[in-house]
């Protein structure tokens, strides 16, 4: 019986935090959405952003030209900071950054892939990333109405 009140008490504080987040908990993507942009992050991303999302070498400092390194998109990076939004923009139209030598990828993927490909970037956060990240979503739906 004290169990039974203990996990149903568990489980009224996972309604209610779901309730408060004002979506749904994360949601699993299809495992073929996986797939589909881990091939496509491997053909177009990796060579920059390394296979695990680790980022290149001291990312956070520009090159000789002036140039950053591409970063992480794993837990040590920042992608993890912004809305879906922002990064399927970044992904379609560049960083739009002076110093970045992010590429446009508008004309080479299609809406489709450049899901994918995030869908499969999130794998390499943690828990605390995604939560982060959600509430970057929420904010930003909240703000663009």
């Amino acid at each position: 019986m004290k169990y039974a009140l203990v996990w149903m008490g568990y489980g009224l504080l996972v309604l209610l935090l779901s309730a408060c987040a004002g979506e749904s908990m994360a949601t699993t993507p299809d495992p073929q959405m996986i797939e589909t942009g881990k091939a496509v992050y491997n053909a177009n991303c990796a060579a920059c952003h390394g296979p695990k999302g680790e980022g290149e070498p001291n990312w956070k400092i520009p090159d000789v030209n002036g140039v950053y390194p591409a970063p992480p998109h794993d837990g040590s990076g920042h992608t993890w900071h912004h809305a879906d939004a922002l990064l399927l923009q970044v992904i379609r139209e560049g960083s739009g950054m002076p110093n970045s030598k992010m590429p446009v990828y508008g004309d080479i993927l299609s809406a489709d892939e450049m899901e994918a490909v995030l869908a499969y970037i999130k794998t390499f956060w943690g828990a605390e990333e995604v939560a982060f990240q959600q509430q970057m979503n929420a904010q930003w739906k909240e703000q663009n109405q």
